[in-house]
């Protein structure tokens, strides 16, 4: 069985080379929500990694992965004193208890942020960026969307308009989805 994906040279991608696959074994199945979907999951797979390669080759304290500087750059949103609760960083983020634990416990760890008792509830913590880590992280989130803005320079100005509302419908969707 042929699991290649031979990259058409004339400006086709890996999901072209799939989809051709589907036609050829099954050309009665409808597969061209592939096109999307196995997109948006490999632009974002291919775009965590290098995101994550980039964080990996940066001075200075580390930041494991994408998900916990997603953490970092939560907190630097709220704005002075960058202080959220657990709760309200999961829903920032999307990100399970669990999860969430997880990336707080190493970001700690590594002198990004702080867990205080909350003043209010005993039962409930405060995190915080540390004093000394907000430089460090502008200068990284600085170098982030660098990154980012390099990655989409292939698209001309309206086509990443155009990308942005086609995925902002589609998550739009996603979000609302019972």
């Amino acid at each position: 069985m042929d699991t290649r994906f031979d990259i058409d040279p004339g400006g086709g991608d890996s999901m072209d080379a799939m989809l051709g696959q589907w036609q050829r074994q099954r050309p009665q199945l409808d597969v061209s929500s592939g096109g999307v979907i196995g997109r948006v999951l490999r632009a974002a797979r291919l775009t965590e990694e290098l995101m994550e390669d980039g964080l990996r080759r940066q001075e200075g304290r580390s930041i494991a992965n994408v998900g916990d500087l997603d953490v970092l750059l939560a907190l630097r949103r709220a704005s002075p004193p960058y202080v959220l609760t657990p709760g309200q960083l999961r829903e920032s983020l999307i990100v399970s208890s669990a999860g969430l634990s997880g990336r707080l416990k190493r970001l700690e760890r590594a002198g990004w942020i702080n867990r205080t008792a909350s003043p209010d509830d005993r039962r409930s913590s405060r995190v915080s960026l540390t004093e000394d880590a907000l430089p460090e992280l502008d200068r990284r989130i600085a170098a982030y969307f660098a990154l980012e803005r390099n990655l989409v320079s292939v698209l001309e100005p309206e086509e990443k308009a155009a990308v942005a509302d086609a995925l902002r419908k589609l998550l739009v969707r996603l979000e609302t989805a019972p």
